[in-house]
């Protein structure tokens, strides 16, 4: 899936949350564009945001907890279902 490529963009360095500056959102709003257009669910995108922070750069379990809450927040303001969508 092209958009699962895109979630590393989102993060720009190493150790930024999702999304945190502009160019990371641009990353963002085009793969979650693209995951809602192949049909993923808001859970499956959350669900490959927080496989790439523990698979490449989050070792303490704490800090990847505090990292995937504050990645959940900012994706539950990115993450935007049209009511008229089918």
């Amino acid at each position: 899936m092209a958009w699962k490529e895109l979630i590393s963009g989102s993060f720009g360095f190493g150790t930024a949350p999702f999304a945190a500056y502009e160019p990371d959102t641009d990353f963002a709003d085009r793969a979650i564009r693209e995951a809602q257009e192949e049909g993923a669910t808001r859970e499956e995108f959350a669900h490959e945001i927080a496989e790439y922070r523990r698979r490449y750069y989050t070792k303490s379990a704490q800090v990847l907890r505090d990292g995937i809450t504050a990645d959940s927040a900012t994706l539950d303001r990115l993450w935007k279902v049209s009511r008229y969508s089918a």
